[in-house]
C-alpha cells in the first residue's frame, strides 16, 4: 500500500513539475494594433502575455471577452482569455492619467512544445490579432548580452557619431560583460545556456520572490548598494535581468542574471545578506518614489544642445538638435533611490520595454544629471 501511495505521489508530482519560462520581447510576424507583448509567462498553470499600450490621453481600447492565443504551428485548440491585471475585460478602457499603461492578460497553460502562438480576438467584431509570436526566445530587442546584433542597441540611436563606433561599442561591451559574467566562483553564475528565466524544481519566478526581498538596500554608510524588482536589479550601477533565480531553503536563493548574480543568505523585513566574492549585509528602507523639487524642470546638455524636461513622472528627451533626430522620447520614471544624504539619486526609466539608468548627483552644491553609459553626457539644471 505504501509503495502504491509513494508511486502515485511521484506520478503527480510528475505531473505537476511542468517547464516554465520567461520570454522578453518576444519576436513575431506581424500585428495591427499599437500595443507591444513586453514579456510572456509560460507555467504549467497558465500562460501570461505582459503588452505595454501607448496612445493619446483620452483614447480608449477594449478587451474583447473572446481574446484568444493558439498553437501557430497547427490548427489546433483556441486558449481563451481567464482573467486581466490593469485593464477590464469587455468594458472600455481609457487612457486618462498616462499616454501609456501596461497590462497583463492571462490565459490557459500551453502545451509544452510550442514554440510560436497567435493571438486573436473571436468576437463578430474583433480584429486585432498578433501573428506567430516567437515564445521559443528572448526577441531581438531584450538585452542578450550573447547577441552581438542586439546588444546594447539603444545606444545606437542616441548619438554614436558612426555605425563602426556603435559596434565598437557594442563589441566592448560584450567583452566587458564576459569578464564579469565568470568572475563569481560559483559556476551557476554568469553561465550564459539560457536566454529565459528558468524554472522547473526548486525554481522560482521573480514574481514569486518573498515581497521583502523588493526594495532599495543599503549598507551600514548609507550608499544605495542594490535595487531589487519583480522586473529588474540595478547593481554596481547596472541594470540587469533576471535568468534563474533556485531556491535553497527558507529565504534562500541562487539569482542568476544578466551581468552575474549573487546568493541570498538570510532575508528578511529589514536585512539581507548576500554572497557575491564576498559577503555583504545591507539594510532596506522604504521606497519612495517621489521626485524631490530640486530635480524637476528643465536640464541643459553640456553641449548646449540637447535637453531634458523631468516632471513628477516623466523625463522628456529633446535631442532634435541632434542630426536625424526629430522626436521627443518620453520615458516613465519606474523607480527613484536615494542614498542616505541625498547627494545621489537614481531613476530607473521605462519606456516601449526598455529599462534605462539616469544618476544624479550633487557637485560643488548643484546636481549634474547623466545618463547611465554616456560618461560625457552631462545636464545641469536651468535656473529660472
Amino acid at each position: 500500500m505504501k509503495k502504491r501511495f509513494l508511486l502515485l505521489s511521484i506520478m503527480f508530482l510528475c505531473k505537476s513539475i511542468v517547464a516554465q519560462k520567461v520570454i522578453n520581447n518576444p519576436n513575431y510576424i506581424s500585428k495591427n494594433f499599437s500595443a507591444n507583448v513586453t514579456k510572456v509567462e509560460v507555467t504549467g498553470t497558465e500562460t501570461i502575455l505582459h503588452f505595454n499600450m501607448k496612445g493619446p490621453i483620452g483614447s480608449k481600447f477594449l478587451i474583447a471577452k473572446l481574446t484568444y492565443i493558439e498553437n501557430a504551428a497547427v490548427n489546433g485548440k483556441r486558449l481563451y482569455i481567464t482573467k486581466s491585471e490593469g485593464v477590464n475585460i469587455s468594458q472600455w478602457n481609457t487612457m486618462s492619467d498616462s499616454d501609456e499603461v501596461r497590462y497583463k492578460l492571462y490565459f490557459p497553460p500551453l502545451e509544452k512544445d510550442v514554440k510560436k502562438i497567435n493571438y486573436g480576438e473571436a468576437n463578430p467584431k474583433g480584429h486585432w490579432f498578433i501573428y506567430k509570436l516567437d515564445i521559443s526566445k528572448n526577441g531581438e530587442r531584450f538585452l542578450n548580452p550573447f547577441n552581438k546584433a542586439s546588444l546594447n542597441g539603444w545606444k545606437v540611436s542616441v548619438g554614436y557619431p558612426s555605425p563602426e563606433a556603435a559596434n565598437a561599442a557594442k563589441i566592448e561591451a560584450l567583452n566587458e560583460y564576459k569578464i564579469n559574467a565568470t568572475s563569481l566562483n560559483n559556476p551557476s553564475f554568469g553561465n550564459p545556456s539560457s536566454s529565459y528565466i528558468e524554472t522547473g524544481e526548486n525554481m522560482v519566478l521573480p514574481e514569486e520572490l518573498p515581497k521583502e526581498f523588493f526594495g532599495n538596500w543599503y549598507d551600514k554608510y548609507g550608499t544605495l548598494m542594490l535595487i531589487t524588482t519583480p522586473d529588474y536589479i540595478v547593481s554596481n550601477s547596472r541594470i540587469e535581468y533576471y535568468r534563474s533565480i533556485q531556491r535553497n531553503g527558507e529565504n534562500k536563493f541562487v539569482i542568476r542574471s544578466t551581468r552575474g548574480g549573487f546568493e541570498v543568505l538570510n532575508l528578511d523585513s529589514k536585512t539581507i545578506t548576500i554572497r557575491t566574492d564576498k559577503l555583504s549585509t545591507l539594510k532596506r528602507k522604504p521606497i519612495d518614489n517621489t521626485v524631490p523639487l530640486s530635480i524637476k524642470g528643465d536640464w541643459l546638455h553640456w553641449g548646449k544642445i540637447k535637453k531634458i524636461k523631468v516632471t513628477d513622472n516623466y523625463f522628456y528627451n529633446d535631442d532634435k538638435g541632434v542630426l536625424g533626430v526629430n522626436d521627443i522620447v518620453k520615458s516613465r520614471i519606474d523607480h527613484v533611490a536615494k542614498s542616505d544624504y541625498g547627494n545621489i539619486i537614481w531613476f530607473v526609466l521605462y519606456n516601449e520595454g526598455n529599462y534605462n539608468l539616469y544618476k544624479a548627483s550633487k557637485i560643488d552644491g548643484e546636481f549634474v544629471l547623466r545618463p547611465r553609459g554616456f560618461v560625457n553626457a552631462r545636464y545641469k539644471k536651468v535656473k529660472n
